[in-house]
């Protein structure tokens, strides 16, 4: 659906936030849920808003299966932050996925030469890295995952403000597509998140999604035709492979381990 929209990725990605903040705010208020304000909402609601507008960015500037799958890597970057800020030292399986992993993005970098498609690689590890804090928010101390969203969106719209409004085309097509990308890919997308991160482990949670981006290059390929080169299609082997492999090893080890 991004790829659809003729607009810039600043402005597809704060105009979506309007409807996403709708949804969230309606759900919030279903649950009774208060908004709370403090640095750890803050920070996280930075972070989820460097996630969604750098994904954005980054599957108009590459190809979206780049885009996902190299934002797949933050189960890698997860794991990273836990060894380094928590302490959690990762074992011999985590360490031989970030070196696998890391081999298949290297393979990426080789596929896409070009300037945009460069920038659009690296955005989609930012976006990965900002994607891997999202999944810890619940843990930081005086950490509240809805009120840091409701910052998130409120942000991706200041920043998406200035480019939207110098948007020429607004037929109903695209305005669907807009509401849909807002609402249900965006909204309701991440109360389902939240709700799933209140049963899981934060590490579970990240490597169970892996259905994302063997989903995201089937659906751009039969809906808009895009396909993407040899190399990409071993880099994302190499990832999502030896991320899911992982997430198998874990299941089967006790919960104390995640």
């Amino acid at each position: 659906m991004i790829k659809i929209v003729p607009w810039q990725s600043l402005s597809v990605s704060g105009v979506r936030s309007i409807f996403a903040l709708i949804t969230l705010l309606l759900y919030m208020k279903l649950i009774h849920h208060p908004f709370r304000l403090n640095p750890s909402v803050i920070f996280g609601g930075i972070c989820s808003a460097s996630m969604s507008i750098t994904f954005v960015c980054a599957t108009k500037m590459t190809s979206a299966a780049n885009a996902i799958i190299l934002q797949f890597t933050h189960p890698i970057f997860l794991i990273l932050i836990l060894w380094i800020f928590y302490h959690k030292r990762p074992d011999k399986r985590a360490v031989l996925t970030c070196i696998i992993a890391l081999i298949g993005i290297v393979c990426f970098f080789f596929d896409k030469i070009t300037s945009g498609g460069m920038l659009g690689n690296l955005l989609a590890i930012i976006s990965g890295l900002s994607y891997a804090i999202m999944f810890q928010m619940k843990k930081m101390k005086g950490g509240d995952f809805e009120s840091s969203l409701v910052i998130s969106y409120i942000l991706a719209f200041i920043i998406g403000l200035p480019t939207a409004v110098h948007e020429t085309l607004h037929t109903p097509s695209i305005w669907l597509v807009i509401v849909l990308l807002g609402a249900v890919q965006t909204g309701l997308a991440t109360i389902c998140l939240s709700r799933g991160l209140d049963a899981v482990s934060p590490v579970t949670a990240a490597l169970t999604s892996g259905i994302e981006p063997i989903l995201n290059p089937v659906l751009a390929a039969i809906i808009c035709g895009e396909t993407i080169g040899p190399m990409s299609i071993a880099g994302g082997v190499l990832v999502i492979g030896s991320v899911l492999a992982y997430s198998l090893s874990q299941i089967k080890r006790p919960v104390s381990a995640g």
